[in-house]
């Protein structure tokens, strides 16, 4: 099933910073709507699912926050505070963490110290990659594998130059639609079409 790499350009990665930036124009608890719809379905969670949120306003490295519904230990809770808690408590896990060491958090959510573009590096190498984006071609007429990886930012596009750079590099471009919506909505979009896609298989 699909995985979701989430851009997070302002959200902070000293715990305490973050979840001071609630209700700050850091705009964090946008991060918890994600997680609630990337994850979570009536009476349970999807275990065939991985979400990965990099923040990036880091005093040293990026940390690439990956929570993999095959390992997630327990949540606590879903409302906002308690999904913010969730990240929080992984980021003070992985304080330490020099450049591209990986540590699995005690609540199950895997933490790398990288960068968003050294991620996608990876991904490009190992799946194709779906870049989304209001001009490009409708999800509804493109041939997604199960195994695909999407990529989604916060309210700040990617750089032109990155962006051209992952098209150059075989990102696909497409479209959910003429309407620009939040990160959470798109995500759980692309999780219809593959569940009618792959369901019961």
């Amino acid at each position: 099933m699909p995985e979701f790499i989430v851009r997070a350009h302002s959200a902070p990665t000293e715990p305490e910073a973050f979840l001071a930036g609630l209700g700050t124009d850091l705009h964090v608890e946008y991060l918890a709507q994600i997680l609630v719809a990337g994850l979570f379905v009536s009476q349970g969670h999807r275990r065939d699912d991985c979400l990965t949120l990099v923040l990036e306003n880091s005093r040293d490295y990026s940390r690439a926050l990956t929570f993999d519904g095959n390992q997630l230990g327990t949540v606590g809770g879903m409302t906002e505070q308690q999904v913010l808690n969730l990240i929080a408590a992984a980021l003070r896990d992985a304080r330490q963490l020099t450049k591209e060491a990986v540590v699995t958090a005690s609540n199950g959510v895997i933490v790398r110290a990288t960068s968003f573009e050294r991620l996608l590096e990876s991904r490009l190498a190992e799946r194709p990659v779906f870049l989304l984006d209001r001009k490009g071609e409708d999800i509804r007429g493109t041939d997604c594998p199960e195994q695909a990886c999407f990529v989604l930012t916060d309210h700040v596009p990617l750089p032109k130059n990155l962006r051209k750079s992952l098209l150059r590099r075989g990102a696909v471009p497409v479209s959910l639609g003429p309407v620009m919506l939040h990160a959470s909505q798109c995500i759980v979009l692309v999780q219809n079409e593959y569940d009618r896609l792959y369901s019961g298989r």
